[in-house]
């Protein structure tokens, strides 16, 4: 028997119905999914609430490379789907137009990427293009919002979001949903590739953030695609696995330091940076640009011709 569960960075949304299958398939053997979503299964508490039954066998199916279990039966399914990108970007989208330095599009409100949106637009509002989706005036999305989960992590990011809340949303996507007929990345590249001439540096807020996991999105491909540098809110090490497929990260023009964190220590050290790099003029960001082309051309071929190492999975794990 088999179950999608459908995961956060640490829970799980539909918890109950997971229970419900749980309870109804004791003692068989069991096969569980997380779809396209490369948790980290000890996050969001999977592998507690399963030792809480008794099952013949039980089988993960997940996109984490990272993913292990020492008593569940972990299998990798479609590892890397949103690298699998088929369209080239005309050169023209391969400029910076000097209007912004920082640019950040998401859709779900998860806590780190409201925080820094509130962030960007409370010290940086004239340097960055925000494109956020959720609307918190909307009743019925206004629960997606972690607004708990901001404030444990940082207080003073909580207090900044209260205050630019009316700003939001910012429609800068043309909508939020695939588009037909292309895969998962090209479709939100089609949307989105238009302002990226605006803006210079992606500030890359990744779906997990938390535990052993590895998952790149769309989010991720995108600045790789549209051939600007990116820093990455996302799972401790993320930049460093980046580097183990082959593609090149921004160490040798900024402190990327804060791979070496997760959670509250990482999104601290990335508002830092981006502080740091706000300071710099626009003829030193084009000098910076312009040195970095050859990260940026290399990173883009790599996608295209699918050159990037994701057979060797040990290499990562």
């Amino acid at each position: 028997m088999k179950f999608t569960i459908i995961p956060a960075d640490m829970y799980i949304w539909n918890i109950s119905d997971l229970n419900k299958f749980l309870v109804t398939h004791q003692a068989q053997d069991i096969s569980i999914t997380t779809n396209l979503e490369g948790c980290c299964c000890r996050s969001i508490g999977l592998y507690k609430i399963l030792d809480q039954f008794n099952f013949k066998s039980v089988t993960i199916h997940s996109p984490n490379p990272l993913e292990n279990h020492e008593k569940y039966n972990v299998k990798l399914r479609l590892p890397f789907e949103f690298l699998k990108v088929k369209q080239q970007i005309e050169p023209t989208f391969h400029t910076w137009d000097e209007t912004k330095i920082f640019g950040t599009v998401y859709g779900r409100p998860l806590w780190h990427r409201i925080g820094i949106v509130a962030h960007l637009l409370t010290y940086h509002d004239e340097k960055s293009l925000i494109g956020c989706l959720s609307d918190p005036g909307d009743i019925d999305k206004r629960e997606l919002f972690e607004t708990n989960e901001l404030f444990k992590h940082d207080p003073r990011s909580f207090q900044n979001f209260g205050n630019i809340l009316n700003q939001l949303p910012k429609q800068l996507a043309n909508v939020d949903a695939y588009t037909p007929g292309q895969s998962v990345t090209d479709g939100y590249v089609a949307q989105t590739k238009r302002i990226y001439k605006h803006f210079l540096i992606d500030i890359v807020a990744e779906t997990f953030t938390s535990g052993d996991c590895f998952f790149v999105t769309e989010k991720t491909v995108r600045p790789m695609l549209l051939k600007k540098p990116f820093i990455v809110m996302g799972s401790k090490d993320y930049l460093c696995y980046l580097r183990q497929l082959g593609f090149r990260t921004f160490h040798d023009f900024w402190d990327e330091e804060y791979d070496g964190y997760e959670g509250r220590e990482r999104y601290l050290r990335i508002l830092q940076l981006i502080d740091n790099l706000s300071c710099k003029s626009i003829s030193e960001l084009n000098d910076m640009y312009y040195s970095m082309q050859h990260t940026l051309d290399h990173n883009y071929n790599l996608l295209q011709t699918r050159s990037y190492d994701i057979n060797n999975i040990e290499k990562i794990i």
